[in-house]
């Protein structure tokens, strides 16, 4: 089959055809939405630079990889930053006769990828020990109003606006160690500085 059979009927999917160069030559309107883009927007846009420099060579190397076995399949959970908004695709793509077909879903693990700074990460342990604005800012030695919009922008990274929910995100993806006590972030084994927490998918 080659891709251009799978791009039959494409309005209706959420897929993409590349070329052997890696470059989008046909977008679906639903692959298109998962980027806030047009199709015609995203032709000739290098499918291993759209999500960032952090992906970037991960998917390069993938990509290859399938190009020299001219046959096979990956998937990856990457971000995409829309603004201040952060997004996970469950991304696959497949080698096909001339080239590749990739496909572009919301992740059904939508904390893969999850990053927290280290300024956050001591906001969040503040947080799960029940202390309030006031005795953050304190502790952080900051202004109240600088506290409460921080602790707003950490729950905001876990999607929520609750303090609970954001907490109960937290443990349940592995941000904060369940097994201590005052809580606190779990280090990353594989993170490029103390400075940033990363999960990884």
């Amino acid at each position: 089959m080659t891709g251009q059979d799978l791009m039959a009927g494409m309005h209706c999917r959420n897929i993409a055809f590349l070329d052997s160069a890696f470059q989008l030559r046909e977008v679906s309107v639903g692959f298109a939405k998962q980027f806030d883009c047009r199709p015609a927007d995203l032709v000739g846009t290098d499918f291993t630079c759209m999500f960032g420099p952090d992906h970037e060579m991960v998917l390069l190397g993938l990509c290859l990889s399938l190009q020299r076995t001219g046959d096979g399949v990956f998937r990856e959970h990457l971000v995409v930053r829309r603004g201040r908004v952060r997004q996970v695709l469950g991304v696959v793509v497949r080698a096909v006769q001339g080239g590749f077909v990739a496909s572009a879903h919301p992740s059904a693990r939508p904390h893969a990828g999850f990053t927290l700074s280290a300024a956050n990460a001591r906001i969040l342990e503040r947080v799960a020990e029940g202390r309030t604005a006031d005795q953050i800012a304190a502790d952080l030695d900051i202004g109240e109003q600088s506290a409460r919009n921080r602790i707003a922008a950490v729950l905001a990274q876990f999607g929520e606006t609750s303090q609970s929910s954001a907490l109960s995100k937290a443990y349940a993806w592995g941000v904060l160690d369940p097994s201590v006590w005052p809580p606190r972030v779990v280090p990353a084994r594989s993170c490029p500085s103390p400075s940033v927490w990363t999960k990884a998918g």
